[in-house]
C-alpha cells in the first residue's frame, strides 16, 4: 500500500489519488499499530483488490473503445452508402435528362418536317364542302 501511495504522489487532503474516499489516511492508519504480518497481509489484500479493480477498469475501457470503433465504422459505411446512392441518383437523372433532350429534339424535328410537307402540298387535305353545296343536296 505504501508503494501505491508513493506512486500516486502521496496523501493529499487525507486521500490518495486513485483510491477514493474509502482509503483515506484515517482508515490507512488503523493498521499501523498491528504486527508486521497483519500489515503485510492487509497490504497484500489491498494490492490484490486494486489489481482486480484495475483489470476491471481496463476491460471496461477496452470494451468501450471497441464499441466506439465499431460505431465509427458503421457511420463511415452508412456515409459511403449514402454517397454511392446519391451518385447513382445523379447518374440516373443525367441519363433521363439526356433521353428527354433527344426525344424533345426528335419531336421538334418531326414537327418541322410535317409543317414543311403540309405547306408544300405533299398531302392533299380534304376540304369541307361549302355551305352552298350542302343546301343543294
Amino acid at each position: 500500500m505504501e508503494l501505491w501511495i508513493k506512486a500516486a504522489g502521496g496523501v493529499h487532503k487525507g486521500r490518495v489519488y486513485g483510491l477514493g474516499s474509502e482509503f483515506s489516511s484515517s482508515r490507512r492508519s488503523f493498521g499501523s499499530g498491528g504486527s508486521s504480518s497483519s500489515r503485510s497481509s492487509t497490504n497484500q489484500d489491498e494490492f490484490e483488490l486494486l489489481n482486480r479493480r484495475i483489470a476491471e477498469i481496463t476491460e471496461l475501457y477496452a470494451q468501450e473503445r471497441v464499441a466506439r470503433e465499431e460505431e465509427a465504422k458503421r457511420r463511415e459505411e452508412e456515409d459511403r452508402w449514402r454517397e454511392e446512392e446519391e451518385r447513382r441518383r445523379e447518374e440516373e437523372m443525367r441519363r433521363k435528362d439526356a433521353a428527354f433532350t433527344r426525344v424533345t429534339g426528335d419531336i421538334e424535328s418531326f414537327k418541322a418536317q410535317l409543317n414543311y410537307l403540309l405547306a408544300a402540298g405533299a398531302f392533299p387535305l380534304p376540304r369541307s364542302p361549302s355551305r352552298s353545296n350542302k343546301t343543294k343536296e
